[in-house]
């Protein structure tokens, strides 16, 4: 008869519940966590690994980047020079074009609103890529 007396009274549910009142009401010292996402942005860590960016004076066109890129998102195309052209669609994120790079010319910025309508806009050229040093 006892296990009845614990089920009747409900002890999770009243716990849960009394958390739920406590966070509804704002009681007691708890900071907030929640972010207001378009009105409010995070900080971003250093080790953050955003859209891909690309230095027009230090890169050389080697392809190493291309060649180390485990999804085969990256290829090198002619733009003047010969420069990487990255489809986010199919990265992963993964920086090893990043680490590979001989001329450090491949970085990843901090930016992460990425999303598109079309995917011939997830297809990053190097006129959308580069950046003058």
């Amino acid at each position: 008869m006892g296990w009845i007396s614990k089920n009747w009274l409900m002890c999770g549910v009243m716990k849960g519940l009394a958390v739920t009142i406590k966070h509804f009401f704002q009681i007691g010292d708890r900071p907030v966590v929640t972010v207001q996402y378009p009105y409010e942005r995070m900080e971003i860590a250093d080790a953050f690994r955003g859209l891909h960016a690309v230095s027009e004076d230090r890169c050389i066109g080697c392809g190493i980047c291309e060649m180390n890129c485990p999804n085969g998102s990256i290829r090198i195309v002619r733009h003047n020079k010969w420069y990487p052209q990255v489809n986010i669609g199919q990265c992963m994120f993964c920086g090893l074009c990043v680490d590979t790079c001989p001329m450090d010319a491949m970085v990843m910025t901090k930016k992460y609103e990425l999303a598109t309508r079309s995917k011939e806009m997830m297809i990053y050229n190097p006129d959308r890529l580069l950046f003058k040093e």
